[in-house]
């Protein structure tokens, strides 16, 4: 019987790929579009794609039966019909009360009366600082198709020069988005929102802040004004990830791992002496 990755005598023959070489793989394929339609701003359309402006290098796991090392099946089951169900033969439903469903098809998804199914429809054009931090999203790239430059440009350029971002609305993966459009170096950048009614109030997790001596704020600003950088955000890595690398090349080699107990930090009691000994120390590096 195979064992898993990671069990005692597994070798390394057939081992992975690691992170690395998956990464180059993927650089190497052309991007293809996610979402294809026009962009319209009044009585002008330009032909866009869409395009993910971002790669996550998130590590996958497998689940396995601790017992044989085997991945685990989860194949999708009708338990009215005890059978496996195949994807073609799946279809969406509502449910309107315990075990009734409203039956949707494809088609009458597809044909709903909303113009943001096929095309992104620019609303308003505001300052970018009016939108709450908390309503962004997932990003993407927008491109002019084939016959739509022109347009393309001018509405880019022309967002440039005014300062100001669009606001529009996007139907995609069975869902409507509230979106910004904003100009980013030769084509556009598209970032989904949160809608409004999504936000959670803060006010449920705000709690009485005790009174600060001006000492104390004033040790508070000169630490913060010590940190501040030059905002490179490319010189960090998610070190976690790379720890979770090594350790899987440790396991393939074989390698028995030990294991300790992370340490917790604990809470500053001293705070006055924490603020001091901090600026201390970045004066020192």
């Amino acid at each position: 019987m195979a064992k898993p990755w990671g069990h005692p005598g597994s070798g390394g023959v057939g081992r992975p790929p690691l992170m690395s070489q998956t990464r180059r793989e993927v650089i190497t394929m052309t991007l293809r579009s996610v979402w294809k339609g026009s962009l319209g701003f009044g009585l002008v359309n330009v032909p866009v794609k869409l395009y993910g402006s971002i790669e996550e290098q998130t590590i996958h796991f497998n689940q396995l039966h601790k017992v044989c090392g085997k991945r685990i099946q989860m194949p999708r089951f009708c338990s009215f019909c005890e059978t496996q169900v195949a994807s073609e033969d799946i279809q969406k439903g509502y449910a309107i009360a315990k075990d009734q469903y409203i039956m949707l098809e494809e088609g009458e998804m597809a044909s709903l009366p909303v113009k943001s199914l096929k095309a992104i429809e620019v609303l308003e054009f505001i300052e970018a600082s009016l939108v709450d931090v908390r309503q962004y999203d997932t990003p993407y790239f927008v491109s002019p198709e084939v016959g739509g430059g022109k347009a393309f440009a001018l509405l880019l350029k022309g967002m440039e020069q005014v300062g100001k971002v669009a606001v529009a609305k996007l139907a995609m993966r069975e869902r409507e988005h509230l979106c910004t459009v904003r100009p980013f170096g030769k084509v556009l950048l598209l970032q989904t929102l949160h809608w409004a009614d999504e936000l959670r109030d803060s006010q449920q997790v705000e709690t009485d802040l005790p009174d600060v001596s001006e000492r104390e704020l004033e040790l508070a600003s000169q630490l913060i004004k010590a940190m501040v950088g030059k905002g490179d955000l490319s010189q960090y890595e998610d070190e976690y990830r790379k720890a979770v690398v090594a350790l899987i090349e440790a396991k393939v080699a074989g390698t028995v791992i030990q294991v300790q107990p992370v340490e917790e930090s604990k809470p500053t009691e001293d705070v006055m002496a924490g603020l001091l000994a901090s600026i201390e120390a970045m004066k020192a590096a």
